[in-house]
């Protein structure tokens, strides 16, 4: 995470007023030695900065300080953002020492075939072939599990399901071809074989859906008191249980999102907002609603409490929050789900806004004072 010129001058200041802890000057006197220009100041910002820095070095230390910038004994280039970086590590080491027993989440679901048999995916290996009620499921080589109608089929369908639980994600394609993404504590069920004249499907949690074209079979998918209906298209809902709104955001296509009271058509870049009750659209940020499905966090001034839905369910720990006000902080930022969790809580600590506490696997949020 980079810090924003803003930041830089914020660290800079308390270094001049006295303010700033052992470390923070230590690494911006080090800074002061090391690094030759950083291109979010201006030049003239820049030298001002280097002198006030060195008239608050103690006089006794600037001879042995020259010596070193100039011995070329600091000859790694670095920027604020890393000293920044390195900072905060060390302050927030220690709160997180329990991150060992949490780890990312994975490729991790649970099918069910019929009433009855059910299957760990997991623990299916590239190439495995499961055969019921006339279709093919197979497990590809990205881990993938795939239907497809055998040639022995016939025109019965049985109601499959699929639950992906915290700490997993899981990709489907169906015996249409469509391919669903599923996330994290949530489940999808849908029939082995589309027949009749329509492809129907409900899901409760989070996915994404890249639906094959068949203007003959609409594809519906139902959710917490909505309907979306699609011929071909790609787009997202989330609607997990306490969630109080359902979203559902569209890529491609058009889409219809109906309820008890009308409907709504959305084109690309919009997104349905329901609340159990009406619907309203807006733009969405595409970037960040589908991030997840790329195994990345996108926060896009993001409030906290949302950031934190998210980590729970990917890395399958409990939240609890000093107050309500923190749950309104917003963030921006990019980082991969692979992290370990540690990785990504000091991330938002570096912005000086938040404190975490790890016990139990039960992440603690403290305003950092």
């Amino acid at each position: 995470m980079m810090m924003t010129k803003r930041e830089i001058k914020k660290l800079l200041r308390r270094y001049t007023s006295g303010a700033a802890s052992r470390s923070e000057r230590d690494a911006v006197e080090s800074w002061y030695t090391s690094v030759e220009y950083d291109n979010r100041l201006q030049v003239q910002e820049y030298e001002q900065a280097k002198e006030s820095v060195w008239n608050n070095i103690n006089p006794h230390q600037r001879s042995r300080r020259r010596f070193l910038r100039y011995a070329g004994i600091f000859i790694m280039l670095c920027s604020i953002s890393l000293l920044y970086y390195s900072i905060y590590r060390d302050n927030t080491v220690d709160t997180l020492a329990e991150t060992s027993e949490i780890t990312p989440g994975g490729n991790r679901a649970v099918l069910v075939l019929g009433s009855k048999d059910s299957v760990n995916l997991s623990q299916l290996t590239t190439g495995d072939i499961i055969r019921h009620e006339g279709i093919k499921i197979e497990k590809l080589s990205d881990g993938t599990i795939s239907y497809e109608t055998d040639s022995t089929t016939n025109d019965i369908a049985s109601i499959n399901k699929l639950i992906v639980p915290r700490g997993g994600q899981y990709r489907i394609v169906l015996s249409d071809g469509s391919i669903v993404s599923i996330n994290s504590e949530s489940t999808i069920e849908f029939p082995s074989q589309f027949t009749g004249n329509e492809r129907r499907i409900k899901m409760l949690g989070e996915g994404y859906f890249e639906v094959a074209k068949n203007k003959n079979k609409p594809f519906i998918v139902e959710s917490k008191g909505q309907k979306v209906t699609v011929l071909g298209t790609k787009f997202n809902i989330k609607a997990y249980p306490n969630d109080t709104h359902t979203l559902t955001t569209l890529l491609e296509g058009k889409v219809e999102v109906s309820f008890s009271k009308g409907n709504a058509i959305l084109l690309p870049g919009d997104q349905s907002i329901f609340d159990g009750k009406n619907i309203k659209i807006l733009s969405a940020k595409t970037a960040s609603e589908i991030s997840w499905k790329d195994e990345l966090f996108v926060f896009d001034s993001e409030p906290l409490e949302s950031i934190m839905q998210k980590i729970a369910r990917w890395y399958d720990v409990d939240i609890v929050f000093d107050n309500r006000e923190l749950e309104k902080k917003q963030f921006t930022g990019t980082i991969s789900k692979h992290n370990q969790i540690g990785q990504v809580l000091n991330l938002l600590e570096m912005t000086g806004k938040v404190k975490f506490t790890i016990r139990n696997k039960t992440i603690y949020i403290q305003k950092n004072n």
